[in-house]
This record gives C-alpha cells, structure tokens and sequence, in this order.
C-alpha cells in the first residue's frame, strides 16, 4: 500500500512514488534537517518481520554505505519510523538504463563510458569483499550529466533463503510464478550460470551480468531470452548468445571480444577480475577516440593541402611519409591513406592547430605502430608453445632516452616467465644481423625484426611503442606473424606518470599473453609484476639493459661490468643485475669479484635472475624449467 504524501519517516517527508519492485516502494522525499531531496526505498513488511534476517540485511547496508565511490548511489541511513523500515539515499535526477533503453539505443561510445562506471564501481565493491549479484539496467541509473549510479549493494542479498535452501532461483521466484514476465523474469536474465545453479558466488557473477548488460546496451536484446523463467536458466546454463554482428556488421571486434569474454559459462575462463573489465574497455574507447581525431584532423589537411599550390604538393610528395588510419579498415595493409608533410608545411599546421597539434602527432605513429587493430587480431591464428617469438625495439616518440631499450628489457623480462613462450636469444638475434650483413648493434626495427623472425625460422615478432600525450604516456604491443603481417594480438594502455610506465608495461605484457593464446592458468600462475621481478627504478633496468645487450657482444663482458655496477647502485636488491655482474666476472676469470647483496633478496627475483640467464636458445626451455623447479 502506497505511503500517502506528506507522511513523515523521522526527518523525511514523502513527497512522491518513484517507482515500485519486488523489494518495495520508492519514493522522492524531502532531508527536513539538510533541506535536500532524497530518495526514500520503503521494505515491503514480510521481508523485515524475520530479525535475523533484517540484522543481516542491515550489516550488508552498512557495508554497501561504507563504499566511497562516485559511481555507487551513497546511502545516507537505515531506519525505522511508525513501523515501517526504510533506507535513504541520494536522489538520482535522471532515468534508469533500463527505461533509456527502451527510449531509444545507445551509440558505441556511450556503451563502452557507461561500461566503465560501472565496471569501475563494481571494482571498489569486489575490493571491499561486496558481491552485488543483481546487476541489471534497472540498478544502473543514468544521471542527466551523463553519470552513472549503480544501485542497491548488497540489498539483493535480503532476499535469500534461510540456510536450508537449494539455489538462489527459488528466492527470485517466489514472489511471482515462474511465467510471470516481471522482475523476476529480469533478475534471471542476468544471472550466472553459478548463481543459477545455486552455487557459491564470488565477483565473477557481477562480471557476467555486467556482460549480458554490455551486450543489450550494444543490440537492444538481452544475451539470454526465454518464454518461462525456467527457458530462461536454461538458455543461461546451456546456449551461446548470437553474434553481435548478426545485429550490427560493424561492431568493434574487440568489443566483442569482452562481452565474450565476460560471458564464459565457465567462471575460470571468465575475466577472473572486474578492473580487467574496466581496462579493456578504457583501451578500446581510447582507441575510437585517437581514430576518430586522426580522422578529423586528416580531413582538416586534406582541405587544407588542396588550397595549397602545385609545388607545395609536389615538395610534399618528396617528404618521408607518414602513415594514418583514415577510415574503418578492411584490410591492415590495404586501409591506409597515406599523407605526408614537408617541415614548412608541418610548422603552419601546428600553428594552426594549436589545440589538437600535440594530440594529433603524439598519437599518429603510437595508432598506426600499435595496430589496434580490434577486429582482426579477434580472428587471428592462436599461437602454439612451439612457436618462437622475436621482440622489436620499443619506438619511442616520447623524446626521452630513459625508455631506449629499456622497455623492451622489461618486455622480455615479463615474456620469459611464461612456460608458454620461447624468446629467440640475443646472441641468436646478433648472428642472424651479422648474416643479414648488419652490424650487432642494429636498432631492430619493424622491418629488421620481421627479417630476424623468417630467418630464425620464428613465426611471431612483437613491437612496442611509447608516446607521450602531456603528463599521460601512451604505450601499444602489438604482435603480429612474420610470414603473412597478420595482426595476431594487440594492446594498448594510458599511464598517468612517468613513474607507472613499467607496472603498465607489466599490466599490457600479461594481457597480450593471453590474446596470443596462452592459458589463463599459466598467465595467472607466472605473473610476477614487473617491478617486482625487476626493479621499480627505470634508470636501473636502462643499465641493466645496456649491460646485458654489451655481454652478449663477443668480449663484451668487461665492459658490461660497471653497467651491471651502476644498475645495482640505483637498484640495491635488482637480483637480475646481481646475476649478470656475477656471470660477466665468471666469464673474465674473477669469481671472487663476484657481488653479495647487501640485503637478503627476494626468492621470485633469484628466480626470475636464473631464468633471465639463459641466453642459448636451444637448451632455454630447459634451463627456465629447472629454475622453477627451485
């Protein structure tokens, strides 16, 4: 029975019904004290006659409120007045996702900011031990701002059974028969295979249901559909969703790839945490964003370059060209235009295009090099532990020299924890550039490196790049066959500082593993973050880096030495630098100069220091299962 209007609940006037759902009313009410509005949800009386019960949903509502998150509705307090229990929270002005949905679909860029909040709210939760298990576009509301609320933490847990019942199902049914289209019918849309079966849950079942919502925000049809909620667990537990592009041909095919990914039946296989969610699709929306001003701002020069005179166009024709994603491709070689600038020319674009000059050149090489390209690598060929795999120098457009050969040092660092991939040694590397007729010290560019791969008889090259977009650093792997030029897998991130650009080095390095193929349990098990397995300070690991390109030289361990020394100067308990400096003086007939670490060092660094000391590519694997076996 509705509250009549007017009616005081302590310090709250009821002024409105908001709506109405399975657990009670709503209603618009008015903070007497605070002279704000609120919103007021009255609990339906059965629910909250059973004490136990009604202390343990007020434990889970002090947990929900404690969570400080701009993206979860704040609950302002649970209390009871003339018999009636209620809880206050903020007073959302919009509409919930669900009625927009049925107002009108969403764009691509609106799915994947919506999916971050939500994602990212669901991150602070999982982070304070909440499981939300009701994630649906009725609990998503959608501010006039464009903000997003999640609602109700931990109130879905009000609503199980006592200790005696089977399956979370038969709680979500009771309140209405199995074919009522109601909210049940909604609950059961969006629950897990593991919620549906009545097992324990964890975070994972926020994730598939954060899935399913994805996937309706982007068609306009939920994943999973039945006639009877008993149609619909079974669709849950037992079909495949169709294809997104069965709806719309030009979804982005890494999106895609994250609603299926959500939407493993199997929880293992399921992204085990909501941040990954969370990263994924900030790279994605990323990359949309670069793709879009790429192609605005080449729009721009292309009028510009026809008001331009003949022998502008000619002295540009001559100048080194620049490669730019102007359009959605359909092809990786075939879809690129091709624009090219002289100085003078570049030097009267930026002047006229102040605003979007850093923008637009930071990102142009970092777009094209790290080859986000979504759609093909979500078809590409897996790789196979057979496989062997040449890493690229890092390009660096940032104009600091700090990251020369640094990041690809920590990349290799990170590939070769993994069981899974074999890295073609650098000696290896070096005799094929001597036979190639290039120097060692050859940087190893795009090209180099794809010929280092065919000759060494590798299947896989890996590039990398850096750029800086202001305080932010933009850094892209990309891995890709060296027979075909396919795009086999690619990966994107955006740090906030100088200082993170190795932790997200480590963070891309491990999802790249999985893309190109290798198991979840292998990625999960041998994933030591790399300032863990390295050193924090990237000054050390250039030194380190330094150090171990000039002992693989011939005779190049005396001078490697005092670059080993400088590394564990800057980094004290670098266990790698250690296990270098050690084997470059037993190289040099000088065991007793060998270094002792001041301070006792980790064991998973002198692991990982064993590991990294294999430079024979036909005994590596071996060699790093022995040091595991330690």
């Amino acid at each position: 029975m509705a509250i009549p209007q007017g009616t005081k609940l302590g310090r709250y006037e009821i002024r409105s019904l908001l709506g109405a759902g399975g657990m009670g009313e709503v209603y618009l009410g008015y903070d007497l004290n605070l002279h704000r509005q609120v919103a007021v949800k009255v609990l339906r009386a059965d629910l909250t006659t059973d004490k136990d019960r009604l202390q343990r949903f007020e434990r889970e509502a002090y947990a929900a409120s404690s969570l400080n998150h701009p993206n979860i509705l704040t609950i302002h307090e649970i209390g009871s007045a003339n018999e009636v229990h209620f809880i206050v929270t903020e007073f959302v002005d919009g509409e919930s996702l669900g009625q927009h949905l049925q107002r009108e679909p969403l764009q691509i860029h609106e799915v994947l900011e919506i999916g971050i909040q939500v994602a990212s709210a669901l991150a602070a939760a999982h982070a304070a031990g909440i499981v939300h298990r009701d994630i649906k576009p009725d609990n998503i509301m959608l501010r006039r701002d464009h903000f997003v609320k999640v609602l109700d933490f931990g109130l879905a847990k009000l609503s199980e059974a006592g200790p005696n019942a089977d399956a979370d199902t038969e709680v979500l049914t009771r309140a209405m028969p199995l074919t009522s289209p109601g909210v049940v019918m909604g609950t059961a849309r969006y629950m897990s295979p593991e919620q549906a079966r009545g097992l324990p849950l964890d975070g994972r079942t926020d994730i598939w249901s954060l899935g399913v919502v994805l996937y309706e925000m982007v068609t306009g049809h939920v994943p999973f559909n039945g006639r009877t909620m008993n149609d619909v667990i079974v669709a849950v537990l037992s079909k495949h969703p169709t294809h997104l592009t069965t709806y719309f041909a030009d979804i982005p095919a890494e999106l895609e790839r994250i609603i299926t990914k959500s939407l493993r039946k199997d929880e293992e296989e399921r992204y085990q945490v909501v941040k990954d969610v969370e990263l994924d699709l900030r790279s994605l929306k990323q990359h949309l964003e670069f793709e879009a001003e790429l192609e605005h701002s080449s729009g721009d020069d292309r009028i510009s370059a026809q008001r331009g005179s003949e022998e502008v166009m000619r002295s540009e024709a001559q100048s080194a060209e620049t490669v730019v994603n102007a359009g959605k491709p359909t092809d990786f070689a075939a879809s690129h235009a091709r624009t090219t600038f002289n100085a003078e020319y570049v030097v009267g674009q930026i002047k006229r295009h102040k605003r979007s000059a850093l923008l637009l050149f930071a990102t142009i090489i970092v777009g094209t090099i790290a080859g986000v390209i979504y759609w093909r690598s979500a078809h590409a060929v897996k790789l196979t532990d057979k496989d062997t795999v040449v890493l690229a120098d890092f390009t660096n457009l940032t104009g600091d020299s700090v990251f020369d050969g640094t990041l690809r040092q920590g990349l290799t660092v990170q590939l070769e924890q993994s069981p899974f991939l074999s890295l073609v040694s650098e000696q290896r590397m070096q005799q094929t550039l001597r036979l190639m007729g290039q120097p060692v010290e050859t940087k190893l560019t795009p090209e180099i490196s794809r010929e280092i791969c065919q000759r060494t008889g590798s299947t896989t090259v890996i590039e990398g790049s850096i750029a800086s977009l202001g305080n932010q650093y933009v850094l892209g792997l990309k891995a890709l066959s060296c027979r075909t030029g396919d795009v086999l897998a690619v990966e994107q991130v955006t740090t906030e500082a100088k200082e993170r650009v190795l932790k997200a080095l480590g963070e891309a390095t491990t999802r790249l593993r999985e893309k190109v193929g290798e198991s979840l349990s292998t990625v999960q098990r041998f994933d030591t973050p790399l300032e863990q397995a390295t050193t924090s300070s990237l000054e050390a690991l250039q030194a380190y880096s330094s150090g171990r390109t000039t002992m693989a030289e011939k005779g190049g361990f005396a001078a490697a030495v005092p670059l080993f020394q400088r590394a564990i100067r800057l980094a004290p308990n670098f266990a790698m630098a250690y296990a270098s400096l050690g084997t470059s003086y037993g190289n040099l007939g000088e065991i007793s100069l060998g270094p002792r670490p001041k301070q006792q060092i980790p064991k998973i660094s002198i692991l990982l220091a064993c590991i990294s000391s294999c430079t024979g590519l036909p005994t590596c694997r071996t060699i790093r299962l022995k040091c595991r076996s330690r």
